[in-house]
């Protein structure tokens, strides 16, 4: 058995294409709900759940943050999104020069007017995207640090500047003039790709799969609370 605790968990997952990944989508009680299908595989309640969704496509892969939100006994876990905008289509505009990987880093943002802390999406060697920085706006010059997991100490990452705002996220772009935060951003890629790849991956049947697969068991209500690491 293996037991995700706080920390957030990291999930690979691999479809045919991206038209597949979205029909093991289920809406109920107004949340978007996907299913891990591995009964050895168990969360704490509520545990934070980072998927990398990748195709045999090569279309391009799509990050999603959830939670765990009920465990069926012998059979998987549901997890409950955050977001399921990263599954639409993207525009032209959209591509980036570098991939980002999915991350759930407490971080802090500085700027000259305002000081506040939230938690770092996704990142790449240009940039990343964060959350619970609203009051950020498009052009603001910040100095980003990663936060300890009790938030009493810290460590510098770089100087960004915000290149969007939206939906309590915005997109950052790293100042490449800072040379002691590029190392830095450098060496924080470094470990959380070593992360990703001791993390969970699965390859999902290519054939016969609409989305309703018959090792799916019926989506939890909102009451039920994921019953991880108990028997």
């Amino acid at each position: 058995m293996i037991v995700q605790g706080r920390g957030t968990t990291r999930l690979r997952y691999r479809f045919t294409d991206l038209k597949h990944a979205r029909a093991h989508l289920h809406e109920a009680g107004g949340r978007a709900l996907f299913f891990v299908p591995d009964e050895k595989l168990r969360f704490l309640p509520d545990a934070p759940v980072c998927l990398a969704f990748s195709f045999e496509t090569g279309d391009v892969p799509r990050l999603l943050h959830g939670h765990a939100a009920g465990s069926v006994e012998g059979s998987g876990t549901w997890v409950e999104l955050d977001d399921t905008r990263p599954l639409g289509d993207l525009a032209p505009v959209t591509a980036r020069k570098s991939v980002r990987a999915g991350c759930d880093a407490p971080v802090e943002a500085r700027s000259e007017r305002r000081i506040a802390s939230g938690h770092m999406l996704d990142l790449s060697a240009g940039g990343a995207r964060l959350a619970g920085l609203a009051d950020f706006s498009a052009g603001d010059r910040i100095e980003l640090r990663l936060l300890s997991a009790d938030r009493l100490t810290f460590h510098d990452l770089s100087y960004a500047r915000v290149v969007w705002s939206r939906d309590g996220q915005v997109g950052v772009e790293f100042d490449r003039s800072d040379i002691v935060g590029r190392h830095a951003v450098t060496r924080f890629i470094a470990a959380n790709d070593e992360v990703w790849a001791k993390s969970w991956e699965v390859l999902h049947p290519p054939s016969g799969c609409d989305g309703g697969c018959e090792a799916e068991p019926p989506p939890p209500r909102r009451d039920e609370r994921a019953a991880a690491g108990r028997s």
